[in-house]
């Protein structure tokens, strides 16, 4: 009996820490998922618990000179449909699209756009400073 008792209390205590190593952080989001373009630098990850669906940003910045490698990555890794638009005072993705991450069954948000410019042609991305990506994981149901 007491076996059986002890060995309960180890299941239990297995399934606690198992459950709480498992639960998400803020990280590298692309860099974990699939090898985005060297160019595509990571700037930082927040987490907001206290907003709604208690989401984990990671936000990313890449020059215009390589905003179209990154495009093209996004497009070819994670399923972004269209091109980015030009759209008043900048380039963006057309809203956040979702990704499913097929190794941690994850959802992600997922957008880019650029700084404001007045360059509305694609071919003056190189006059751009910075396009920015971000990814969202909501850690809680929205």
């Amino acid at each position: 009996m007491k076996l059986m008792f002890r060995v309960c209390w180890a299941g239990l205590f297995w399934m606690i820490s198992s459950a709480a190593s498992a639960s998400p952080e803020c990280a590298d989001f692309l860099r974990a998922m699939a090898e985005p373009p060297p160019s595509l630098e990571f700037l930082r990850c927040e987490s907001a618990p206290a907003s709604q669906g208690a989401p984990l940003t990671a936000s990313y910045r890449v020059k215009g000179r390589d905003a179209h490698e990154v495009e093209r990555y996004l497009q070819r890794k994670m399923g972004l449909e269209h091109d980015l638009r030009f759209v008043c005072c900048g380039w963006e993705t057309q809203g956040f699209f979702s990704y499913r991450d097929k190794a941690s069954d994850r959802r992600y948000q997922i957008g880019m756009g650029s700084e404001e410019t007045p360059y509305n042609q694609r071919q003056d991305w190189d006059k751009i400073g910075y396009f920015y990506v971000t990814v969202v994981f909501y850690t809680e149901e929205v």
